[in-house]
């Protein structure tokens, strides 16, 4: 029984499943947060579907230096909006308010960590988004309309830094379940709690999918369910989330293409060039692309895969934090000059001008251009007194009636 309940809890979200135990279904409304986290909104970060209300509060995994939005229910127009944050690790501390709608001085917080998460979101028509989170922003995030609360998130960020990736192609494994002792002799299980397959990052060739795994742990002593691994308690060892990479190739077709929101929406293109220094890295960071996204680049025409460019093993390579979002070039020396693109959901939205440096001038050259400059200067100060004592010798010349007209 104890592995029929696992193997159903790491099932893929949206495969048939058998019937489940009444512990299953009291976490079904979970693994569908799980699977709202993979597919938000990928030009706001991810993007919860619905919000997390007082009465159906939610305790969400996700994962940091990765944009996330959280939503406010309700018009924005029915009334100014607050957001307040309270640390779980301190018991007893009231959650404060650290931004509201209104003009962004209209409130300043007073508390160090307050005033950093205010640095870090903005407000969309009420909804959060919060740009660069950290796992020291893990906490209870709850959007208030005067004395009422909307919206109630307990969310654990956790460190992407810890994130182990796997490559189906490569026969590289995921992590397994472990059995931990706790405190007082009892004991929990650690897992990988899966998100679906995002969808293929190409048509009509061969491309790559992924899906994001968090860390979830399963005590004995909470019969309820399973929590993410920040929220369940600090004696766990640590642990870090996950991402699987496999191969797919599908057709370009209607199911491939954008949906009617995205169509709606304005293009985004983003073209810019870089000039990167010799034996300096060099990051070059996708609009809009996340670890919630299907992204991909290209050198040219060359597609750069997780695959390929972990056989090659040169100077280039994809940022794990970021899912793919983020292109490395390490240790630049001139060879990998050229043109980047990156793709997000299939749509362009990056360009990518990577050159050398301008050639500095030799140190005579460079003499002579600075010894022209301090010429220049100085007869420019010239000038301008000369222009002073002509202007004080008339004043001096006028006539006194004048002076008295």
């Amino acid at each position: 029984m104890r592995s029929e309940s696992r193997c159903l809890l790491l099932q893929p979200l949206g495969t048939p499943q058998p019937a489940m135990c009444p512990r299953a279904v009291a976490l079904s409304f979970l693994f569908v947060l799980i699977s709202a986290v993979a597919n938000g909104d990928p030009s706001q970060g991810v993007s919860l579907p619905e919000p997390c209300l007082p009465s159906r509060s939610c305790t969400l995994a996700l994962i940091s230096d990765n944009p996330v939005t959280l939503r406010c229910p309700g018009p924005p127009h029915q009334g100014p909006v607050s957001w307040q944050y309270a640390d779980p690790s301190r018991p007893g501390e009231r959650p404060a308010t650290f931004i509201r709608t209104g003009h962004p001085l209209a409130l300043i917080p007073t508390r160090a960590k307050l005033w950093r998460l205010r640095l870090k979101t903005r407000l969309l028509q009420g909804d959060l988004r919060i740009v660069d989170p950290g796992v020291g922003d893990s906490g209870i995030y709850s959007c208030r309309r005067g004395d009422t609360t909307l919206a109630y998130y307990e969310v654990d960020f956790q460190d992407a830094g810890r994130l182990h990736i796997s490559h189906a192609s490569l026969g590289e494994a995921t992590l397994a379940n472990t059995t931990v002792d706790l405190a007082g002799g009892a004991r929990g299980q650690l897992f990988t709690a899966w998100a679906r397959w995002q969808p293929c990052d190409r048509c009509g060739g061969p491309g790559e999918r992924k899906r994001v795994g968090f860390c979830y742990a399963r005590l004995a002593s909470r019969p309820e369910g399973p929590l993410p691994c920040g929220v369940a308690g600090r004696g766990l060892p640590q642990r870090g989330p996950e991402l699987r990479v496999e191969s797919c190739e599908v057709p370009c077709d209607r199911a491939y293409g954008p949906s009617r929101d995205e169509l709606g929406r304005a293009p985004l293109l983003v073209v810019t060039r870089y000039r990167a220094l010799p034996h300096a890295r060099a990051r070059l960071r996708c609009p809009t692309a996340s670890i919630y996204s299907p992204v991909y680049w290209q050198e040219g025409p060359t597609a750069l895969t997780w695959l390929d460019l972990h056989q090659r093993n040169g100077s280039i390579g994809l940022d794990k934090a970021t899912g793919g979002g983020t292109l490395l070039l390490s240790s630049w020396n001139g060879t990998d000059a050229g043109y980047y693109q990156c793709y997000v959901g299939g749509q362009l939205v990056g360009q990518f001008l990577v050159t050398p440096p301008r050639v500095l001038a030799s140190a005579p050259e460079l003499t002579r251009a600075y010894s022209a400059i301090e010429s220049l200067v100085v007869g420019l100060s010239i000038f301008l007194l000369f222009l002073l004592f002509l202007s004080i010798l008339q004043s001096c010349r006028r006539k006194p009636g004048a002076i008295m007209a």
